[in-house]
């Protein structure tokens, strides 16, 4: 819980001080996002997985079908040198804009899927990852991003979670 409370409070210190010279700047109203598509990339800690702490990777893609709302697949990987976990899921998220500070994005998201966990022996379950983050818009259409999600499944360590770091890109 110690390592939750320290990623929280450096992952806030860095918006902080990221943001502050992004939300000076003024911006153009948000483009209608509404038939686009999103892809991006990130890495970062699982925690509290059946091994541990370990490193993971993320892959996501998105499909708006509103300005605010989007679907798509969300890929989590992690592994370690004894262990390894893929979980592949279907993502709903709602993507906020504030109309004071055009460029952040903060986002809440939810989704149903499955994930197989190999440590020796291969188990595989539900994964139900349920979070948010924040995007930031460093260039038209390229984001900087972190997610936090609290990771549900069916496996022996029945939650974990993940918080990935990487960029975010709409076409």
């Amino acid at each position: 819980m110690r390592q939750i409370k320290i990623l929280v409070l450096c992952a806030g210190l860095l918006l902080i001080g990221f943001g502050q010279s992004v939300w000076a700047e003024e911006a153009a109203p948000a483009a209608n996002r509404a038939g686009h598509f999103a892809f991006g990339a990130g890495f970062g800690p699982m925690l509290s997985t059946e091994s541990g702490s370990i490193l993971g990777l993320e892959f996501m893609a998105d499909y708006f079908l509103s300005h605010e709302l989007s679907v798509g697949p969300l890929l989590q990987v992690g592994f370690d040198n004894n262990f390894s976990q893929v979980g592949l899921t279907a993502q709903l998220k709602y993507t906020f804009d504030i109309a004071a500070n055009p460029r952040v994005h903060p986002n809440v998201q939810g989704g149903f899927g499955f994930i197989s966990a190999s440590n020796g022996s291969d188990e595989t379950d539900f994964l139900m990852p349920l979070g948010g983050g924040v995007d930031v818009e460093v260039a038209k259409h390229l984001f900087l991003n972190s997610t936090l999600l609290l990771n549900v499944t069916g496996l022996r360590d029945d939650l974990y979670v993940s918080w990935f770091f990487g960029f975010r890109v709409e076409i």
